[in-house]
């Protein structure tokens, strides 16, 4: 199973942190694709996004409708993971209140196996801001409440 684990479908007009983690996957893989250039993985899912997806699925020979389903996902992290290794990438963009998906329950996983008691439903609110900013102070980061690629560094 993929980390973080596959939380919603995304498609064309998707957007967030999820999204832009499966824009770093494809990047990671597309070594061996032709048909598109490297992503900015900036968490916006249009039709760059659409079409590297589609030759994902092409390659993989899997259905092939540009949509990253659980399946496409768990297939793209086991593509990317045997080529660069388990280590979980940042996803390239930060995550802070208001964002959703995998990324943030990974997050606040990560962060219960360090003592917080937070609610792993995928919704970055309050708590996990207060709990973020806990482990930044100390961690001797800046104490923002966002996920940024320094704290995604040290808790990863």
């Amino acid at each position: 199973m993929a980390i973080p684990a596959y939380y919603s479908l995304l498609q064309r007009g998707s957007s967030g942190p999820d999204v832009a983690l499966v824009q770093t996957w494809l990047n990671g893989v597309r070594d061996a694709c032709t048909w598109y250039g490297e992503l900015k993985a900036d968490g916006k899912f249009g039709i760059s996004t659409e079409n590297a997806v589609k030759e994902f699925q092409l390659k993989n020979k899997m259905n092939v409708d540009g949509k990253v389903g659980a399946n496409t996902w768990n297939v793209l992290y086991t593509r990317y993971t045997a080529k660069h290794g388990l280590h979980v990438p940042y996803p390239g963009i930060a995550l802070r209140s208001g964002s959703s998906g995998g990324t943030v329950r990974l997050v606040q996983q990560k962060l219960n196996s360090l003592g917080e008691r937070l609610t792993a439903d995928g919704r970055f609110g309050a708590a996990t801001a207060a709990a973020v900013q806990r482990f930044q102070r100390r961690n001797g980061l800046t104490a923002d409440g966002a996920v940024g690629e320094g704290t995604w560094e040290k808790m990863f």
